[in-house]
Protein backbone atom coordinates (compact mmCIF):
# COMPACT_ATOMS: atom_id res chain seq x y z
CA UNK A 1 0.00 0.00 0.00
CA UNK A 2 2.85 2.36 0.85
CA UNK A 3 4.45 1.71 -2.55
CA UNK A 4 1.18 2.53 -4.32
CA UNK A 5 0.80 5.76 -2.36
CA UNK A 6 4.42 6.68 -3.12
CA UNK A 7 3.87 6.08 -6.83
CA UNK A 8 0.70 8.18 -6.80
CA UNK A 9 2.48 10.97 -4.92
CA UNK A 10 5.44 10.86 -7.33
CA UNK A 11 3.08 10.98 -10.30
CA UNK A 12 1.37 14.14 -9.04
CA UNK A 13 4.69 15.78 -8.20
CA UNK A 14 5.95 14.95 -11.70
CA UNK A 15 2.73 16.23 -13.24
CA UNK A 16 2.81 19.44 -11.20
CA UNK A 17 6.43 20.03 -12.21
CA UNK A 18 5.71 19.75 -15.92
CA UNK A 19 2.53 21.78 -15.60
CA UNK A 20 4.76 24.69 -14.57
CA UNK A 21 6.87 24.41 -17.71
CA UNK A 22 5.70 26.84 -20.42
CA UNK A 23 4.53 25.08 -23.55
CA UNK A 24 7.31 26.70 -25.58
CA UNK A 25 9.94 25.21 -23.30
CA UNK A 26 8.17 21.85 -23.23
CA UNK A 27 8.29 21.69 -27.03
CA UNK A 28 11.91 22.85 -27.02
CA UNK A 29 13.00 20.14 -24.59
CA UNK A 30 11.32 17.54 -26.81
CA UNK A 31 13.59 18.36 -29.78
CA UNK A 32 15.54 15.30 -30.84
CA UNK A 33 18.90 17.10 -30.96
CA UNK A 34 18.54 17.86 -27.23
CA UNK A 35 17.85 14.27 -26.17
CA UNK A 36 21.31 13.93 -24.60
CA UNK A 37 21.89 17.59 -23.77
CA UNK A 38 22.31 19.34 -20.42
CA UNK A 39 20.21 22.53 -20.42
CA UNK A 40 20.01 25.46 -18.01
CA UNK A 41 17.51 28.28 -18.57
CA UNK A 42 16.19 31.21 -16.59
CA UNK A 43 14.36 34.41 -17.45
CA UNK A 44 12.89 37.11 -15.23
CA UNK A 45 10.96 40.36 -15.52
CA UNK A 46 13.59 42.84 -14.33
CA UNK A 47 11.08 45.25 -12.77
CA UNK A 48 8.78 42.84 -10.94
CA UNK A 49 11.50 40.16 -10.46
CA UNK A 50 8.86 37.65 -11.55
CA UNK A 51 10.39 34.43 -12.87
CA UNK A 52 9.18 33.86 -16.42
CA UNK A 53 10.82 30.48 -16.79
CA UNK A 54 13.27 28.39 -14.79
CA UNK A 55 14.77 25.06 -15.75
CA UNK A 56 17.89 23.65 -14.10
CA UNK A 57 18.84 27.21 -13.16
CA UNK A 58 21.38 26.03 -10.55
CA UNK A 59 23.18 23.66 -12.92
CA UNK A 60 26.69 24.86 -13.80
CA UNK A 61 27.46 24.28 -17.47
CA UNK A 62 30.17 25.35 -19.91
CA UNK A 63 29.01 28.81 -21.06
CA UNK A 64 31.43 29.42 -23.96
CA UNK A 65 31.55 33.17 -24.69
CA UNK A 66 28.73 33.98 -22.27
CA UNK A 67 31.58 34.03 -19.74
CA UNK A 68 32.62 37.34 -21.31
CA UNK A 69 29.63 38.88 -19.53
CA UNK A 70 31.35 38.13 -16.23
CA UNK A 71 34.72 39.43 -17.44
CA UNK A 72 33.42 42.67 -18.91
CA UNK A 73 31.06 43.39 -16.00
CA UNK A 74 33.92 42.90 -13.53
CA UNK A 75 36.23 45.14 -15.56
CA UNK A 76 33.65 47.93 -15.71
CA UNK A 77 32.91 47.71 -11.98
CA UNK A 78 36.56 47.68 -10.89
CA UNK A 79 38.36 49.79 -13.51
CA UNK A 80 35.54 52.13 -14.56
CA UNK A 81 34.22 52.81 -18.05
CA UNK A 82 36.65 55.72 -18.57
CA UNK A 83 39.77 53.68 -17.90
CA UNK A 84 42.45 53.85 -20.61
CA UNK A 85 45.54 51.75 -21.23
CA UNK A 86 48.76 53.69 -21.78
CA UNK A 87 51.75 52.26 -23.62
CA UNK A 88 54.91 54.39 -23.18
CA UNK A 89 57.99 54.64 -25.40
CA UNK A 90 61.23 55.33 -23.45
CA UNK A 91 64.92 55.56 -24.12
CA UNK A 92 68.01 55.26 -21.97
CA UNK A 93 71.53 56.54 -22.51
CA UNK A 94 71.99 59.95 -24.13
CA UNK A 95 71.44 61.76 -27.41
CA UNK A 96 74.48 63.39 -29.04
CA UNK A 97 74.03 65.19 -32.32
CA UNK A 98 71.56 62.94 -34.17
CA UNK A 99 72.45 59.63 -32.47
CA UNK A 100 70.84 57.90 -29.50
CA UNK A 101 73.61 56.15 -27.61
CA UNK A 102 71.31 53.74 -25.86
CA UNK A 103 68.18 51.64 -26.36
CA UNK A 104 64.55 52.30 -27.16
CA UNK A 105 62.00 50.60 -24.89
CA UNK A 106 58.33 49.88 -25.45
CA UNK A 107 56.73 49.13 -22.08
CA UNK A 108 53.79 46.78 -22.27
CA UNK A 109 50.86 47.61 -19.99
CA UNK A 110 48.39 44.98 -21.20
CA UNK A 111 46.67 47.09 -23.87
CA UNK A 112 44.89 44.73 -26.32
CA UNK A 113 44.06 47.53 -28.78
CA UNK A 114 47.48 48.56 -30.10
CA UNK A 115 47.10 48.52 -33.88
CA UNK A 116 43.77 46.70 -33.55
CA UNK A 117 41.47 46.41 -36.56
CA UNK A 118 38.67 47.58 -34.25
CA UNK A 119 40.29 50.97 -33.70
CA UNK A 120 38.72 53.81 -35.69
CA UNK A 121 42.12 55.02 -36.96
CA UNK A 122 44.76 53.55 -39.24
CA UNK A 123 46.35 50.53 -37.59
CA UNK A 124 49.86 52.05 -37.85
CA UNK A 125 48.94 55.36 -36.20
CA UNK A 126 50.74 54.40 -33.00
CA UNK A 127 53.93 53.81 -35.02
CA UNK A 128 53.57 57.24 -36.63
CA UNK A 129 53.23 58.83 -33.18
CA UNK A 130 56.37 57.07 -31.98
CA UNK A 131 58.27 58.09 -35.12
CA UNK A 132 57.18 61.72 -34.67
CA UNK A 133 58.36 61.65 -31.05
CA UNK A 134 61.76 60.31 -32.15
CA UNK A 135 62.02 62.95 -34.86
CA UNK A 136 61.13 65.73 -32.39
CA UNK A 137 64.20 65.02 -30.29
CA UNK A 138 66.38 64.78 -33.39
CA UNK A 139 67.25 61.08 -33.35
CA UNK A 140 68.31 59.77 -36.76
CA UNK A 141 70.40 56.86 -35.54
CA UNK A 142 70.03 54.39 -32.65
CA UNK A 143 73.22 52.66 -31.58
CA UNK A 144 71.43 50.26 -29.24
CA UNK A 145 68.46 47.88 -29.39
CA UNK A 146 64.70 48.08 -29.74
CA UNK A 147 63.49 46.35 -26.56
CA UNK A 148 59.87 45.43 -25.84
CA UNK A 149 59.20 45.01 -22.11
CA UNK A 150 56.49 42.36 -22.35
CA UNK A 151 56.85 40.65 -18.96
CA UNK A 152 53.80 42.19 -17.24
CA UNK A 153 51.77 38.94 -17.07
CA UNK A 154 54.71 36.56 -17.24
CA UNK A 155 55.15 34.14 -20.13
CA UNK A 156 52.56 31.45 -19.45
CA UNK A 157 50.43 32.98 -22.16
CA UNK A 158 47.90 30.18 -22.59
CA UNK A 159 45.43 29.04 -19.97
CA UNK A 160 46.39 25.52 -18.79
CA UNK A 161 42.68 24.65 -19.11
CA UNK A 162 42.56 25.36 -22.85
CA UNK A 163 42.48 22.51 -25.35
CA UNK A 164 45.73 21.59 -27.09
CA UNK A 165 44.00 21.87 -30.47
CA UNK A 166 43.25 25.57 -29.87
CA UNK A 167 46.88 26.65 -29.42
CA UNK A 168 48.06 28.71 -32.37
CA UNK A 169 44.60 29.66 -33.60
CA UNK A 170 43.67 33.34 -33.77
CA UNK A 171 40.91 32.86 -31.18
CA UNK A 172 43.38 31.50 -28.60
CA UNK A 173 46.45 33.77 -28.72
CA UNK A 174 49.08 33.82 -26.01
CA UNK A 175 48.42 36.78 -23.70
CA UNK A 176 51.48 38.77 -22.61
CA UNK A 177 52.22 42.32 -21.56
CA UNK A 178 52.24 43.55 -25.16
CA UNK A 179 49.70 42.98 -27.90
CA UNK A 180 49.80 44.29 -31.45
CA UNK A 181 47.53 43.97 -34.50
CA UNK A 182 45.14 41.82 -32.45
CA UNK A 183 47.99 39.29 -32.08
CA UNK A 184 46.85 37.88 -35.40
CA UNK A 185 48.26 37.16 -38.85
CA UNK A 186 46.56 36.04 -42.06
CA UNK A 187 47.79 33.32 -44.36
CA UNK A 188 46.33 33.79 -47.84
CA UNK A 189 45.70 30.54 -49.67
CA UNK A 190 44.62 29.67 -53.18
CA UNK A 191 42.33 26.65 -53.56
CA UNK A 192 41.63 24.47 -56.55
CA UNK A 193 39.40 21.43 -57.08
CA UNK A 194 37.83 19.67 -54.10
CA UNK A 195 40.21 17.40 -52.13
CA UNK A 196 43.32 19.01 -53.64
CA UNK A 197 46.00 20.70 -51.57
CA UNK A 198 45.89 24.49 -51.37
CA UNK A 199 48.77 26.84 -52.18
CA UNK A 200 50.21 29.47 -49.81
CA UNK A 201 50.26 32.87 -51.51
CA UNK A 202 51.57 35.19 -48.79
CA UNK A 203 51.41 36.05 -45.07
CA UNK A 204 50.25 39.39 -43.69
CA UNK A 205 51.79 40.89 -41.68
CA UNK A 206 55.09 39.25 -42.43
CA UNK A 207 56.54 37.33 -39.48
CA UNK A 208 60.28 36.65 -39.48
CA UNK A 209 61.21 32.94 -39.51
CA UNK A 210 57.62 31.68 -39.63
CA UNK A 211 57.60 28.17 -41.09
CA UNK A 212 54.26 26.93 -42.40
CA UNK A 213 53.39 23.28 -42.89
CA UNK A 214 50.36 23.56 -45.14
CA UNK A 215 47.93 20.64 -45.12
CA UNK A 216 44.77 22.62 -45.90
CA UNK A 217 42.65 21.08 -48.65
CA UNK A 218 39.86 22.40 -50.83
CA UNK A 219 36.29 21.35 -50.09
CA UNK A 220 32.88 21.56 -51.76
CA UNK A 221 31.64 22.96 -48.43
CA UNK A 222 31.37 26.76 -48.53
CA UNK A 223 32.40 27.23 -44.90
CA UNK A 224 35.84 27.86 -43.41
CA UNK A 225 36.97 24.78 -41.50
CA UNK A 226 40.69 25.57 -41.36
CA UNK A 227 42.94 25.74 -38.31
CA UNK A 228 46.43 26.80 -37.28
CA UNK A 229 48.37 24.73 -34.79
CA UNK A 230 51.44 26.07 -33.01
CA UNK A 231 52.93 26.71 -29.58
CA UNK A 232 53.84 30.03 -27.97
CA UNK A 233 57.26 31.31 -29.08
CA UNK A 234 57.45 28.54 -31.71
CA UNK A 235 57.69 29.54 -35.36
CA UNK A 236 56.65 26.19 -36.81
CA UNK A 237 52.93 26.29 -37.58
CA UNK A 238 50.78 23.55 -39.07
CA UNK A 239 47.79 24.55 -41.18
CA UNK A 240 45.11 21.90 -41.58
CA UNK A 241 41.42 21.46 -42.35
CA UNK A 242 39.52 22.70 -45.38
CA UNK A 243 38.51 25.90 -47.17
CA UNK A 244 36.06 26.34 -50.06
CA UNK A 245 37.26 25.05 -53.43
CA UNK A 246 38.29 27.23 -56.39
CA UNK A 247 39.08 30.42 -54.50
CA UNK A 248 41.75 32.73 -55.89
CA UNK A 249 42.49 34.00 -52.39
CA UNK A 250 41.21 32.88 -48.98
CA UNK A 251 42.50 34.07 -45.59
CA UNK A 252 43.26 31.65 -42.76
CA UNK A 253 43.96 33.32 -39.40
CA UNK A 254 46.61 32.39 -36.84
CA UNK A 255 47.97 33.75 -33.55
CA UNK A 256 51.30 35.62 -33.62
CA UNK A 257 53.61 33.28 -31.66
CA UNK A 258 55.60 36.02 -29.87
CA UNK A 259 53.80 39.41 -30.03
CA UNK A 260 56.56 41.26 -28.17
CA UNK A 261 59.35 40.15 -30.49
CA UNK A 262 57.12 40.68 -33.51
CA UNK A 263 56.47 44.29 -32.42
CA UNK A 264 60.18 44.91 -31.83
CA UNK A 265 61.04 43.66 -35.32
CA UNK A 266 58.13 45.48 -36.93
CA UNK A 267 59.02 48.79 -35.26
CA UNK A 268 62.69 48.44 -36.16
CA UNK A 269 61.79 47.88 -39.81
CA UNK A 270 59.34 50.80 -39.68
CA UNK A 271 62.00 53.15 -38.31
CA UNK A 272 64.56 52.13 -40.90
CA UNK A 273 62.01 52.53 -43.69
CA UNK A 274 61.44 56.08 -42.43
CA UNK A 275 65.08 57.12 -42.27
CA UNK A 276 66.06 56.16 -38.71
CA UNK A 277 69.00 53.76 -38.60
CA UNK A 278 68.95 51.06 -35.92
CA UNK A 279 72.32 49.43 -35.34
CA UNK A 280 71.24 47.10 -32.55
CA UNK A 281 68.83 44.18 -32.35
CA UNK A 282 65.08 43.85 -32.00
CA UNK A 283 64.45 41.96 -28.76
CA UNK A 284 62.22 41.56 -25.69
CA UNK A 285 62.55 41.29 -21.93
CA UNK A 286 62.22 37.51 -22.25
CA UNK A 287 65.39 37.43 -24.35
CA UNK A 288 67.10 40.48 -22.82
CA UNK A 289 65.96 40.58 -19.16
CA UNK A 290 67.21 44.03 -18.19
CA UNK A 291 65.09 46.95 -17.01
CA UNK A 292 67.03 50.22 -17.12
CA UNK A 293 66.76 52.51 -14.12
CA UNK A 294 67.23 55.79 -15.97
CA UNK A 295 64.62 55.92 -18.74
CA UNK A 296 63.39 59.10 -20.41
CA UNK A 297 59.86 59.28 -21.78
CA UNK A 298 59.39 59.95 -25.48
CA UNK A 299 55.71 59.23 -26.07
CA UNK A 300 52.61 57.55 -24.61
CA UNK A 301 49.97 55.79 -26.69
CA UNK A 302 46.57 56.03 -25.01
CA UNK A 303 43.94 53.44 -25.85
CA UNK A 304 40.24 54.02 -26.41
CA UNK A 305 38.26 53.96 -23.16
CA UNK A 306 37.19 50.77 -21.44
CA UNK A 307 33.57 51.29 -22.50
CA UNK A 308 34.70 50.93 -26.13
CA UNK A 309 36.91 47.94 -25.32
CA UNK A 310 34.05 46.19 -23.53
CA UNK A 311 31.71 46.88 -26.45
CA UNK A 312 34.15 45.34 -28.93
CA UNK A 313 34.62 42.38 -26.60
CA UNK A 314 30.89 41.65 -26.38
CA UNK A 315 29.65 42.66 -29.83
CA UNK A 316 32.32 40.69 -31.69
CA UNK A 317 33.02 38.11 -28.98
CA UNK A 318 36.68 39.11 -29.04
CA UNK A 319 38.68 36.52 -27.09
CA UNK A 320 41.91 38.48 -27.27
CA UNK A 321 40.35 41.57 -25.66
CA UNK A 322 38.58 39.44 -23.04
CA UNK A 323 41.76 37.59 -22.07
CA UNK A 324 43.72 40.82 -21.63
CA UNK A 325 41.00 42.18 -19.34
CA UNK A 326 41.05 38.91 -17.41
CA UNK A 327 44.83 39.15 -16.95
CA UNK A 328 44.57 42.76 -15.79
CA UNK A 329 41.94 41.78 -13.24
CA UNK A 330 43.41 38.52 -11.94
CA UNK A 331 47.17 38.97 -12.38
CA UNK A 332 47.82 42.70 -12.13
CA UNK A 333 45.01 43.60 -9.70
CA UNK A 334 44.86 40.18 -7.95
CA UNK A 335 41.05 40.05 -8.06
CA UNK A 336 39.35 36.76 -7.29
CA UNK A 337 36.35 37.22 -9.60
CA UNK A 338 33.95 34.72 -7.94
CA UNK A 339 34.82 36.17 -4.54
CA UNK A 340 34.29 39.70 -5.88
CA UNK A 341 30.72 38.91 -6.94
CA UNK A 342 30.05 36.96 -3.75
CA UNK A 343 30.76 40.16 -1.82
CA UNK A 344 28.30 41.95 -4.10
CA UNK A 345 25.59 39.58 -2.91
CA UNK A 346 25.62 37.10 -5.81
CA UNK A 347 25.93 33.39 -5.11
CA UNK A 348 29.07 32.69 -7.12
CA UNK A 349 29.55 29.08 -6.00
CA UNK A 350 28.19 28.15 -9.42
CA UNK A 351 31.00 30.09 -11.19
CA UNK A 352 34.12 28.17 -12.26
CA UNK A 353 36.32 30.56 -14.19
CA UNK A 354 39.64 29.55 -15.78
CA UNK A 355 39.90 32.29 -18.40
CA UNK A 356 38.12 35.45 -19.45
CA UNK A 357 36.67 34.38 -22.79
CA UNK A 358 35.00 31.03 -22.14
CA UNK A 359 37.43 29.19 -24.42
CA UNK A 360 38.09 26.48 -21.85
CA UNK A 361 35.53 23.66 -21.78
CA UNK A 362 36.14 23.52 -18.01
CA UNK A 363 34.68 26.97 -17.46
CA UNK A 364 31.22 26.62 -15.92
CA UNK A 365 28.43 28.84 -14.63
CA UNK A 366 24.72 28.57 -13.95
CA UNK A 367 22.01 30.61 -15.62
CA UNK A 368 20.91 31.68 -12.15
CA UNK A 369 24.27 33.37 -11.59
CA UNK A 370 24.18 35.02 -15.02
CA UNK A 371 20.65 36.31 -14.39
CA UNK A 372 21.78 37.69 -11.02
CA UNK A 373 24.72 39.37 -12.76
CA UNK A 374 22.51 40.83 -15.49
CA UNK A 375 20.08 42.06 -12.82
CA UNK A 376 22.88 43.67 -10.80
CA UNK A 377 24.28 45.41 -13.86
CA UNK A 378 20.82 46.65 -14.83
CA UNK A 379 19.62 47.81 -11.40
CA UNK A 380 22.64 48.56 -9.23
CA UNK A 381 25.64 49.34 -11.40
CA UNK A 382 26.67 52.89 -12.27
CA UNK A 383 27.84 51.32 -15.55
CA UNK A 384 24.37 49.99 -16.32
CA UNK A 385 23.88 51.78 -19.64
CA UNK A 386 27.47 51.16 -20.80
CA UNK A 387 27.07 47.44 -20.13
CA UNK A 388 23.65 47.30 -21.83
CA UNK A 389 24.94 49.12 -24.91
CA UNK A 390 27.94 46.77 -25.11
CA UNK A 391 25.74 43.82 -26.07
CA UNK A 392 25.01 43.17 -29.75
CA UNK A 393 21.49 43.69 -31.08
CA UNK A 394 19.74 40.52 -32.21
CA UNK A 395 19.03 40.50 -35.93
CA UNK A 396 21.27 43.49 -36.55
CA UNK A 397 24.81 43.60 -35.12
CA UNK A 398 27.83 41.54 -34.17
CA UNK A 399 27.67 37.84 -33.51
CA UNK A 400 23.84 37.86 -33.31
CA UNK A 401 23.27 39.77 -36.57
CA UNK A 402 21.38 36.82 -38.06
CA UNK A 403 19.78 35.55 -34.83
CA UNK A 404 16.06 36.41 -34.51
CA UNK A 405 16.23 38.31 -37.80
CA UNK A 406 12.83 39.01 -39.38
CA UNK A 407 11.12 37.96 -36.16
CA UNK A 408 9.04 39.85 -33.61
CA UNK A 409 12.17 40.17 -31.45
CA UNK A 410 14.50 41.61 -34.10
CA UNK A 411 16.08 44.76 -32.69
CA UNK A 412 14.47 44.18 -29.29
CA UNK A 413 17.05 41.84 -27.77
CA UNK A 414 20.62 42.52 -26.71
CA UNK A 415 22.21 39.11 -26.36
CA UNK A 416 25.70 37.73 -25.88
CA UNK A 417 26.07 34.51 -27.84
CA UNK A 418 28.50 31.71 -27.01
CA UNK A 419 29.67 28.67 -28.92
CA UNK A 420 32.43 26.12 -28.61
CA UNK A 421 32.27 22.41 -29.46
CA UNK A 422 28.87 21.01 -28.38
CA UNK A 423 28.01 24.23 -26.51
CA UNK A 424 25.54 26.98 -27.38
CA UNK A 425 24.48 29.84 -25.13
CA UNK A 426 22.61 33.14 -25.20
CA UNK A 427 22.32 35.61 -22.33
CA UNK A 428 21.25 39.22 -22.13
CA UNK A 429 18.22 41.47 -22.21
CA UNK A 430 14.97 41.38 -24.16
CA UNK A 431 12.53 44.29 -24.50
CA UNK A 432 8.98 43.09 -25.20
CA UNK A 433 5.49 44.44 -24.57
CA UNK A 434 6.80 47.38 -22.58
CA UNK A 435 8.91 45.26 -20.25
CA UNK A 436 12.60 44.44 -19.97
CA UNK A 437 13.57 40.85 -19.28
CA UNK A 438 16.87 39.18 -18.43
CA UNK A 439 17.34 35.79 -20.03
CA UNK A 440 20.09 33.16 -19.95
CA UNK A 441 20.18 29.85 -21.80
CA UNK A 442 23.12 27.40 -21.80
CA UNK A 443 23.10 24.12 -23.70
CA UNK A 444 25.86 21.50 -23.50
CA UNK A 445 26.20 18.32 -25.58
CA UNK A 446 23.55 18.91 -28.20
CA UNK A 447 23.58 16.80 -31.35
CA UNK A 448 22.79 17.75 -34.92
CA UNK A 449 23.67 20.94 -36.73
CA UNK A 450 24.22 24.19 -34.87
CA UNK A 451 22.14 26.24 -37.33
CA UNK A 452 19.17 23.96 -36.67
CA UNK A 453 19.60 24.51 -32.94
CA UNK A 454 19.68 28.28 -33.52
CA UNK A 455 16.26 28.08 -35.17
CA UNK A 456 14.87 26.06 -32.27
CA UNK A 457 16.18 28.62 -29.77
CA UNK A 458 14.64 31.41 -31.83
CA UNK A 459 11.25 29.69 -31.68
CA UNK A 460 11.65 29.23 -27.91
CA UNK A 461 12.47 32.91 -27.29
CA UNK A 462 9.64 34.13 -29.51
CA UNK A 463 7.14 31.98 -27.62
CA UNK A 464 8.48 32.99 -24.20
CA UNK A 465 8.54 36.73 -24.87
Amino acid sequence: MKKILLLIFSFFIFRAFYAQIPSGLHDFLAEKNLAHAAISLKAIDLNSKKVIVSYNENMSLAPASNLKLVTTATALETLGSRFHFETPLFYDGYIRQDTLHGNLYIKGTGDPTLGSEFNPDDKENFLKEWLNAINRVGIRKISGNIVVLDQLFGYNGLSPKWLWEDAGNYYAPGIYGVSVFDDMYHVYLQSYAADSLTKVLYIEPKINNLQLINEVKASIDSSDDSFCSGLPFSYEVRLYGTIPANRSSFAVKGAIPDPGLFLANYFKAYLQKNGVTVEGEATTYRLYPVVPTDMKLLSVIRSVDLASIVKTTNVWSNNQYAEHLYKILTVLDSIDIPEYWQKKGLDSKALFMYDGSGTSPQDAVSTRFLIDLLTYMDKQSKNSEVFYQSLPIAGRTGTVASFLKNSSLEGKARLKSGSISNVQSYSGYIESKGKRYAVSLIINNFTGKRNELHKEIERLFIRLF
